[in-house]
Formats: C-alpha cells, structure tokens, sequence
C-alpha cells in the first residue's frame, strides 16, 4: 500500500481518524510510545487549526520512501488550507496562543513536540504547515548533505496504489532526482513507477539518458511510465536532464522562473524516439521543481511570496495544495541547496 494518506479535515470526526493513521505510521517506522504521542497530539493540533480557523483542509501524512541524502526513513505530517492565514506567524505559534482550548497548547505544539518543522502563511491566500520526525538520529559516518529534497506524493482518491513514484540519489557532488509516472491507475501503474525507481537506486552513478535507456528496457512487458531524471552537479554547477512523456521540470533562481527543462514524446516500455540529454545552468540559489502530470500545467512558485525559503517538503505541499488535480494520481518533488 502507499505510505502516502491525505485525509480532508472538514469535520472534528476526521481528527480521530488522521490520529489513527498518524499512529500507525510511527508504529512501522519503530516510534516508542513517547514520540508516538507527540505525533499524535501535533495532528490534533493541526486539524483543530483547520477547523478553527480554515473550516476545511487537508492533513497529508507520509513516509517518504525515497532514498533521500539525509537516509532513514522519517515521518511528516503536512497540514494544508486555503483559509485566511496568519498576519503574525510568530505570534501564533507562540506556546499557549490560542483562540481556543486545544490539548497541545496551540501551534506552539507543532514547534515544541515535532523533530523538525516550518511554517508558511499568507494572509488571505492560506496556511500550510509541516512537521517531520525521523526515526533515528543522522548516522555519524553519513555523507555531508548539499541538497535536501521533498515531495507530496499522493493517490487519486479512491485508488489504493499511487501510480506514481520519485527518488534521489546522491553520487559525490552529484544528485540525481527521478519522477515516474506508471500509465493509468492502481496496482500495474505503481509496479512500474516504482521499478523505474528501483533503477535509480542501482545505477546512480548513470547519466540521465542513461538512466531513462534503462528504465525503458525494464519496462517493457510492464505498464509503462513517463519518467524523467534531472542530475545535480553542484561542484560543475550544472543541471543535466533527460525525460520521455509529460513529467514537467523547472530551475528557479529564487522565486524568479529560470530554465524549463525539455522532455521528449514517448512512454517508457513501450515507445521512445532517440533518447536524449539537455544540459542547464544551475544557479548559486537553484531550486528544482518537478512534477507529474496530476499536478496542472501552470504549476509555479513565482507567484506565492518568499516560498522558495522554506522547507522543500513545505514547497511541494503549498504546489500540491493549489495546483493538484483530485482526479489523478499526483507527485510534486522540490529540490534546493541544504
């Protein structure tokens, strides 16, 4: 099954249940009943919020299953609405500032109780919050990190399976970032978005023609997937991409539109012209944005004010949020200097 759960948050029974999959994500992932809690009372804290003050939203919660640089699985917990959002997000995050009673204290909770976390509001536009707690301290021996990633990753409604999947790979100085999109719905799709994945993991030294030659041979007898790989060169400061079918990728200097990174028609598996490789600046302040084709066509981050700032999982749930289509499967994955 997906490790990915949104659950709309329109009525104070859906609290218990985002409660109950919040608890029985940290019981896979091996929290103890302290951190348990503490994720437990973050999520109440969170669809209280929502309630109060959006009257609607939605709680994702998820366990990437990327190989993110940072390595070990985690937990997050994203809340999203589209409510009046906050004028002083300091102030209302502050322990104990509440307009209401609430077990944790308020917004303060998220802060206190979460591992990691971040907030983004807009007045008028809506208020997006993460919150994330990794299942073990970083290992001691683990490789210096220089670009973090984050991702939504979500099923059409309805369905069991995402049909899609992303991944990051870190080679040296390098980052290799995939997004697959299995053609269709459910099961079949997920088998093939995922072994395009299990491709990157294997190969990560690869260049991304490279990469997509592979996963169009693996595919074959599969459903199908489009796929594309954008690689990271930081010391080269150098992008270089390669894509088959309607995975869309963009640079961004900051907030500014910098570079829209060039797929070619076809269908991973089952028909590919001459694969090819495009090579892009990357920029002192790069950040990547890529998504599947649940997300619309004018997805973009220009147009929300200091986004590229915050956390990249923060960013793609504030994409998602305002640029998913319900009826598709959908991937949005935010790449950016640590």
């Amino acid at each position: 099954m997906s490790s990915s759960f949104r659950i709309p948050i329109d009525e104070v029974s859906q609290i218990a249940e985002a409660r109950r999959v919040g608890l029985r994500l940290a019981d896979e992932i091996g929290f103890d009943d302290v951190r348990a809690g503490q994720v437990a009372i973050v999520v109440t804290e969170m669809c209280t919020n929502i309630l109060k003050h959006a009257q609607s939203g939605a709680i994702l919660l998820q366990v990437p299953e990327a190989a993110a640089p940072e390595g070990g699985p985690q937990l997050e917990l994203l809340s999203l609405d589209k409510g009046p959002g906050m004028y002083d997000v300091e102030r209302c995050i502050e322990d104990g500032f509440t307009s209401g009673s609430s077990p944790g204290e308020g917004l303060g909770a998220v802060r206190r109780l979460a591992g990691e976390s971040d907030f983004y509001s807009i007045p008028g536009e809506g208020t997006a919050i993460l919150a994330r707690w990794p299942a073990a301290p970083p290992a001691r021996t683990a490789a210096p990190v220089f670009l973090r990633a984050g991702a939504v990753n979500a099923n059409k409604v309805g369905e069991e399976f995402c049909g899609d999947a992303w991944g990051i790979e870190q080679d040296g100085g390098a980052f290799s970032v995939m997004v697959a999109d299995g053609l269709g719905h459910g099961f079949e799709a997920a088998q093939a978005s995922r072994e395009a994945i299990r491709i990157l993991r294997n190969n990560k030294e690869k260049t991304p023609g490279s990469l997509i030659d592979l996963v169009h041979r693996a595919l074959r007898g599969l459903r199908g997937a489009a796929v594309a790989v954008a690689r990271i060169d930081l010391d080269r400061a150098l992008v270089t991409f390669s894509g088959l079918g309607n995975i869309l990728a963009q640079i961004y200097a900051g907030s500014a539109r910098y570079q829209h990174l060039v797929s070619v028609n076809g269908t991973a598996g089952h028909h590919a012209g001459r694969i090819r490789e495009f090579s892009y600046p990357w920029p002192k302040d790069g950040l990547l944005v890529m998504h599947s084709d649940g997300l619309a066509t004018g997805t973009a981050i220009d147009s929300h004010s200091a986004l590229p700032l915050r956390d990249p999982a923060l960013i793609a749930g504030v994409l998602y949020r305002d640029f998913a289509r319900h009826h598709d499967d959908a991937t949005v994955v935010v790449a950016k200097a640590a």
